[in-house]
């Protein structure tokens, strides 16, 4: 079967056909976009897809990439320097509780060393207080028993009072009656001598006679 012939004007015609179709396709394509840009964001999600559809892509060029990094880049300085900014009031504040702890800890050494020099003082005091209670009970017994010997040396002394007073009194009877006697005695004697002066004066006048 033969096919049919094709006149000089058809394939002309028929090769022209598609890019014209190509180039409405993409007019309208980027009417709509435009139209639908003003809408809104929905609007242009809508435009790409239905670019997409019709097989069209927006091309990114290198200057919108350039400045969406730059943008991204000053977000990203932006944001490190606020965590600069609290990371120094962190560390402002982590170093006054270290120097609070310091402090807190030095305080605590100090109490520890003043609790231990006040204990150790107490026992000192308490050491020393038992010493002189020690030195006190044993002058308080030398004192008894010197009272208890000096109680005895006066009871002694009493009884010797006593037997001297006793002595005394006899040697003053016994005197008394040693003088009665010596009275008696010279008594006697001059009794005697007077008999004998009498009988000696008669003798002489008998002789005289």
């Amino acid at each position: 079967m033969r096919k049919p012939a094709m006149t000089p004007d058809a394939s002309p015609h028929r090769g022209t056909a598609a890019p014209y179709r190509v180039a409405l396709g993409l007019a309208l394509a980027a009417t709509a976009g435009v139209m639908l840009w003003g809408a809104g964001t929905q609007n242009v999600s809508f435009a790409s897809e239905l670019g997409r559809l019709i097989g069209y892509e927006t091309p990114v060029t290198l200057e919108d990439r350039v400045a969406a990094l730059t943008g991204e880049l000053a977000q990203v300085k932006a944001e490190t320097r606020r965590l600069r900014q609290n990371q120094g009031d962190t560390s402002e504040e982590l170093s006054h509780l270290r120097a609070g702890l310091a402090n807190a800890e030095i305080g605590l050494d100090a109490l520890r060393t003043t609790t231990d020099e006040n204990e150790t003082r107490r026992r000192d005091a308490a050491a020393q207080i038992e010493q002189n209670l020690a030195q006190l009970k044993d002058q308080t017994l030398h004192l008894r028993m010197a009272q208890d010997d000096t109680a005895t040396e006066l009871g002694s002394l009493r009884a010797g009072v006593a037997n001297s007073e006793i002595g005394i009194g006899s040697l003053r009877t016994t005197t008394g009656e040693i003088r009665k006697q010596i009275g008696r005695i010279e008594a006697g004697q001059e009794a005697t001598g007077s008999i004998a002066g009498s009988r000696k004066h008669h003798r002489k006048w008998v002789a005289q006679r």
